[in-house]
């Protein structure tokens, strides 16, 4: 039997998971953390505690396995994207790393934009500009912290600096490349433009690999710290999303995937690097050859359930939230909810953008305001499909991923509002499953990804199917929905001003 172990550094803790070849779940371990907000707007962690978080959850894996730790045939990575992680000349981080959510840098965002414009933007790397993209991270070093910047001797994303630590070789994949800004995601290379835009020498950047290919495997010295034998093979892996799609199926035209954790995804698999011609989504390279993965992102999903829960609430735990959101009717009595409460990605690319309960009355209780919640995060989603659907990527096939879709009531609200079918996966922590099947595929276990993904992957037998008289009604209140945002844009934008610092 071959030992598979996925690592999937994430945002709020890292999982790992052991899969054999047949994908059946052998152990798993998982730690929490947190990340620091030093300012209004900044988001900052550690690369040590994500080493740190690794060391402890694969000694645990291994220690739940029980077999001899030389029977591990391959180590992946998955891990969340565009985040920087800095380092000096020893290979040693140049202080907290600057994660995705953070929006220090939406005025180079805006000279980005204005210095290429969006068609060109779109050209040259099939995707919008964001704060927390590492190449408005970059111009915003440059800028505000000149010596750190000047210091740089590499960069790279969350997940690579993990394996570094656990390899010694310095490298990325494509697919999490792409969502740096500064790849060049049609060709599969660094763009010469974009690093001149941005100012960066390509020299600090990483070489580019495929997800699956091997690397020298575990070092001597990660082999004492995590209890891997000394050189497991180990892949260079991917970003979250290329590998919650691996670990879905979610690998051919016509497949899609819906993903709620600390954020949400919907992205669907196309055979060319369409884009949208208005920058609203994002085109990433797939972990599959050949293909890559089209679709949206929402900043806060579960993260806004978790936010009502431990801050306005007294719901308990998860569980409990997710029973009473099934006990309230659709459309929360009439109360919507728009899910910005860290700034909006697709569509409309605002930092400034806030969260907001619309349609409050003293009839509303907390359990209405939990289902809208759930709600306005599958509204927020659906705006991903619509666009997705209109540069003509077809969507015949829905999974979903991530912590939010064990929930019952929230699967139906997906099914519903999105109107597809939904079906589940068998085994969850997606995205480290989906870092286990590329270390298959690296390791020779499986031929290719497609014969991994169909040998691993298991679908639950039965599926979530929308219920014919909802859809019409959540119909019209998308519409209503959608009106949020352009309604109140600019008064987002004047609170920011008065209350964020610039009084």
């Amino acid at each position: 039997m071959a030992i598979l172990i996925g690592i999937d550094i994430g945002t709020s803790s890292t999982k790992v998971v052991a899969i054999d070849e047949r994908g059946s779940l052998l152990s798993e371990a998982a730690q929490s953390y947190d990340y620091s907000q030093p300012r209004p707007g900044w988001a900052e962690q550690s690369p040590d505690t994500w080493w740190r978080a690794a060391c402890e959850t694969i000694r645990q894996t291994l220690d739940n396995l029980g077999t001899p730790r030389g029977e591990v045939a391959g180590v992946g990575f998955s891990g969340q994207m565009h985040g920087t992680v800095m380092l000096d000349d020893r290979r040693r981080p140049l202080g907290d790393a600057i994660i995705w959510p953070d929006t220090r840098s939406s005025a180079e965002v805006d000279d980005i934009r204005a210095q290429l414009g969006a068609e060109r933007l779109g050209l040259l790397t099939a995707n919008p500009i964001a704060a927390g993209f590492m190449a408005a991270t970059l111009m915003w070093l440059r800028r505000n912290d000149p010596e750190r910047h000047r210091s740089i001797s590499h960069v790279l994303l969350p997940k690579d600096y993990v394996r570094l630590k656990l390899t010694g070789e310095l490298g990325t994949d494509a697919s999490d490349a792409s969502s740096t800004l500064l790849f060049d995601t049609a060709h599969e290379r660094w763009s010469s433009e974009m690093l001149e835009c941005v100012g960066v020498d390509e020299a600090v950047l990483p070489p580019v690999h495929n997800s699956c290919e091997p690397t020298s495997g575990v070092c001597a010295e990660a082999a004492a710290a995590t209890g891997l034998a000394h050189r497991t093979p180990v892949v260079f892996g991917g970003g979250d999303l290329a590998m919650a799609a691996l670990g879905s199926g979610v690998v051919q035209p016509g497949a899609a995937c819906v993903n709620i954790g600390t954020g949400g995804q919907f992205f669907a698999v196309a055979d060319t690097p369409l884009y949208d011609p208005q920058l609203r989504i994002h085109t990433f390279r797939h972990a599959m050859p050949g293909r890559w993965t089209v679709g949206g992102a929402l900043l806060s999903a579960g993260m806004a359930l978790q936010w009502f829960c431990e801050n306005v609430s007294s719901f308990g735990s998860y569980s409990e939230v997710s029973q009473a959101v099934a006990t309230v009717a659709p459309g929360s009595d009439g109360l919507l909810f728009l899910p910005y409460l860290a700034g909006v990605r697709t569509p409309h690319m605002d930092c400034s953008a806030r969260g907001a309960f619309v349609g409050l009355t003293t009839r509303h209780t907390k359990v209405h305001m939990a289902r809208a919640i759930a709600e306005g995060v599958a509204f927020a989603l659906r705006e991903s499909q619509q666009i997705v659907g209109h540069i003509g990527v077809p969507v015949d096939t829905l999974v979903a991923s991530g912590g939010g879709t064990r929930s019952t009531a929230w699967k139906q609200i997906l099914a519903d509002v999105l109107k597809r079918p939904v079906r589940s996966v068998a085994v969850d922590e997606q995205a480290a499953v989906g870092a286990a099947i590329c270390a298959g595929v690296g390791a020779g276990v499986f031929p290719d990804v497609q014969q991994a993904c169909e040998q691993a992957v298991r679908l639950e037998p039965g599926r979530t199917e929308p219920d014919p008289r909802q859809t019409e009604f959540y119909d019209r209140l998308f519409e209503l929905f959608q009106k949020l945002y352009p309604d109140n844009r600019h008064t987002f934008a004047e609170l920011g001003r008065l209350c964020d610092g610039d009084r």
